[in-house]
């Protein structure tokens, strides 16, 4: 069985641009905005914060757009999913099916503390990204090391993509 390097996960990052940015009035779960997260809000949320939802307390609603998740969407969304949620199970966020788009819904003049909350989030699963990154380079290495020594390997393009492993920063 021949084994294959992996690929490092790339950050999550937030689109910047205004037009990336949604922000504006939060009009329940029926609004056409957020259609597209609803599935998340209604599953695994706790009993408080979809009474939060329904009984329409959330006035604020902002969507970030996440960059470049598609080819990283499967795992983003398992690491996006272990952090939105509070120590009492409120979700902090939601996420879009395609892992693309996130939701932070806010009472008034509480969205920047929502944004801060999530930002924390997203930054401890880019650590956790940080350190995955780390083992695949390594085991990219040891794979590396043991292919070099079977002479039946395609020897360029080992050294090659050795070159890429220890050298290209992402």
């Amino acid at each position: 069985m021949v084994h294959d390097y992996k690929n490092i996960i790339s950050h999550i990052d937030i689109d910047r641009s205004m037009d990336a940015i949604e922000y504006g009035t939060f009009d329940g779960l029926e609004d056409q905005s957020v259609s597209e997260f609803r599935e998340d809000i209604e599953r695994g949320n706790d009993s408080i914060e979809l009474h939060l939802i329904k009984s329409n307390a959330y006035k604020e609603a902002l969507i970030l757009k996440l960059k470049k998740s598609n080819e990283y969407s499967n795992s983003w969304r398992e690491f996006l999913h272990e952090e939105q949620k509070t120590f009492g199970g409120s979700k902090i966020f939601y996420i879009d099916n395609n892992s693309s788009k996130l939701l932070i819904l806010a009472v008034p003049n509480e969205m920047n503390a929502k944004i801060n909350m999530a930002i924390t989030r997203i930054n401890k699963i880019n650590e956790k990204i940080t350190r995955i990154n780390s083992k695949i380079r390594k085991e990219n290495m040891d794979l590396y090391s043991s292919r070099i020594k079977d002479k039946e390997s395609n020897k360029k393009k080992e050294d090659i993509i050795n070159f890429i492993n220890q050298n290209l920063k992402v």
